[in-house]
């Protein structure tokens, strides 16, 4: 009789073995709403993270397959239990979709799952909460904008200036619209549907302003403006228009007019949106 309770001991401490380690090499199958290129992608990230023992990055790029909730919701908590430093990014992703409501995968794939987590971090942290770290976050976005250096604009092009506000207003504004939480599926597809209508009017805007200025430099336009024409590119979800203005934002680079980051930021969009194709 001993020998049978054993048994059935070792079995059963064999199947919760097997079951963590399906857990922790879990791959899930590719999701109709990703195309082959992205979750080749993604894949190649959790494999790589499975071989590090990476936990928070596995839960990161489960998010981005759009996996089972579980699986990447218990994997996500074993890594902030195995490294308190990861609630960093935890609290800092909370924080962008709290103030911001700008939310990366893994918040968007569950949002009350994913505040568990945030309520986890607390527990195990104990003094340095998320409201600790949004506070100092907050504090630090205020600092930032008051202590920025501000600008000569003896030299601007105020009719430039005032073209590129108009044009970054406008983009921002459909934007923001659809960043409410909890929007309506039938009021976000029209705002969708608006915002690639003002995207292309502004692009066609940007197209003017290249041919007559070449790209506007901070001198000529102040920091702000200058990003805004790489921005309205970068939002122009259309292969063709981002690679036909690459060479524009790459002499623009190279003639001190952009910053080298902005650029970086095009151009892994582009092999994103490249992806997407295959």
């Amino acid at each position: 009789m001993k020998t049978y309770y054993l048994a059935i001991l070792i079995i059963w401490m064999f199947s919760i073995i097997s079951c963590k380690n399906e857990i922790d090499q879990f791959i899930p199958p590719k999701n109709d709403e990703l195309s082959n290129g992205t979750y080749d992608k993604y894949v190649e990230s959790l494999k790589e993270a499975y071989h590090n023992n990476d936990k928070l990055n596995a839960a990161l790029q489960l998010a981005n397959l759009k996996a089972d909730k579980e699986i990447t919701f218990t994997i996500l908590e074993a890594g902030i239990k195995e490294d308190l430093s990861n609630c960093d990014k935890i609290y800092n992703w909370y924080w962008l979709y709290d103030r911001n409501n700008f939310g990366v995968n893994i918040v968007k794939l569950d949002t009350s799952k994913f505040k568990n987590a945030v309520q986890l971090c607390d527990k195990l942290y104990g003094n340095y909460s998320y409201l600790r770290y949004a506070e100092l976050k907050d504090q630090n976005e205020k600092d930032a904008v008051k202590n920025r250096k501000k600008e000569d604009s003896s030299a601007f092009n105020l009719t430039l200036v005032a073209e590129l506000e108009q044009i970054s207003l406008d983009d921002q504004e459909v934007r923001k619209k659809l960043m409410v939480k909890n929007i309506a599926s039938d009021l976000e597809n029209k705002l969708l549907s608006e915002m690639h209508v003002v995207d292309s009017i502004n692009l066609l805007k940007i197209d003017k302003i290249f041919q007559k200025y070449g790209y506007p430099s901070i001198a000529l336009v102040g920091k702000d403006c200058n990003f805004t024409p790489a921005l309205i590119i970068h939002h122009n979800i259309d292969l063709t228009n981002r690679n036909k203005y690459l060479p524009i934002l790459e002499k623009a680079v190279s003639d001190g007019l952009l910053y080298q980051e902005t650029l970086n930021m095009i151009k892994h969009r582009i092999a994103d949106i490249e992806l997407d194709e295959n």
